[in-house]
Parts: C-alpha cells; sequence; structure tokens
C-alpha cells in the first residue's frame, strides 16, 4: 500500500513541477514566422520600390531570430536598409534592463501602449548622414521585434512610412508564437 501512494505523490509532485510552466519557456524558435511575409508588395513599392527582400534566421535549441533585410541600394533610386527582426529567448533575456537599454539607444520613451506588453519608436530626421525609424516592442521577457529603416537618399522618408513601419511593428508582434 505504501508503494502505490508513493508513486502517486510522485506524480502529483511532477504535475505540479511542471504546470508552473509557461507556454513560452515550450516554444521552439523555429516556430517563429518569416518577418519577410511582413513585407508585402504593395509596401515594398511605397518604402523600398524595386528592392527585393532577404530572409535569414539564426535558430538554435532555446533562442534564436528570424530576420529580413532589404537593400535599398538593389534595384531602387534610393540608398538605405530596411530590417525586422523577430527573436526569442526562453531564458527571458529581454528583462527590464535589456528594453530600457534598447530604447535609450534610439532616444525613445518605453510605452505599454502597444505593440506588445512594452514598445518604444523614434523617427529621426536628417542628421547630414541619413534619416532614421527605429523601433522595439517586446512580449514579456522572451519575445522581441525590431524594425529600423534607414534612409541615405533622399533625405526624408518616404510619405507614410512612419505609419507603415509602425504597422509592420505591430503585425510582427502579433505573428510572435504563443
Amino acid at each position: 500500500m505504501v508503494r502505490p501512494t508513493a508513486m502517486i505523490l510522485c506524480a502529483g509532485a511532477l504535475v505540479m513541477a511542471t504546470s508552473g510552466c509557461s507556454a513560452d519557456e515550450n516554444v521552439q524558435p523555429d516556430q517563429l514566422r518569416d518577418p519577410c511575409a511582413l513585407l508585402p508588395a504593395d509596401l515594398l513599392g511605397r518604402l523600398a520600390p524595386g528592392a527585393r527582400p532577404s530572409a535569414s534566421a539564426n535558430l538554435g535549441d532555446r533562442s534564436g531570430s528570424r530576420e529580413c533585410a532589404v537593400d535599398l541600394t538593389s534595384g531602387t533610386s534610393m540608398r538605405g536598409d530596411l530590417v525586422v527582426t523577430v527573436s526569442v529567448d526562453a531564458e527571458g533575456m529581454y528583462d527590464k534592463a535589456w528594453r530600457q537599454d534598447r530604447c535609450a539607444r534610439i532616444a525613445a520613451e518605453q510605452t505599454t501602449a502597444g505593440p506588445g506588453d512594452t514598445s518604444c519608436a523614434a523617427v529621426r530626421p536628417w542628421d547630414g548622414g541619413e534619416t532614421r525609424f527605429d523601433a522595439w516592442a517586446w512580449r514579456g521577457d522572451r519575445y522581441q521585434v525590431r524594425v529600423a529603416y534607414q534612409v541615405v537618399q533622399p533625405q526624408t522618408l518616404p510619405d507614410g512610412a512612419e505609419s507603415d513601419l509602425r504597422e509592420v511593428l505591430d503585425q510582427a508582434v502579433r505573428s510572435l508564437p504563443g
């Protein structure tokens, strides 16, 4: 009688120990969606006419990222870059200090108004070298999204670019697994 009771107690303890794990801890990095899918032809026509996106991935067992890079100098009359990156880290690397550092680097204030749990975005006008849009968003401490758009030629962002890029950031957050 003691053995079956001990086995039931052990099984119960195992269930209790694993029930605290969130779904995010079990997400595999290969479940991240390709962010190039978030850049439809009409959007690319406005932000990078004629340029072609290039996908890449750096996926490990517990962390990784997928990136979509668009070189504006390839096939366009523009010069610059557009990058969308989605990342996951099962250990919770994207904590408060990490988020504050990323927002400080682009001189932006964090907000909880969305997208994601926390985000920040900044537009920097022509500084003699480039015009930029930079944005970060996080879901918990495990997921991160980055959208960066740098324009060297022309010296201003295309009409509607900021709105388009904020929408890409929002869609990238919504594309995260879990």
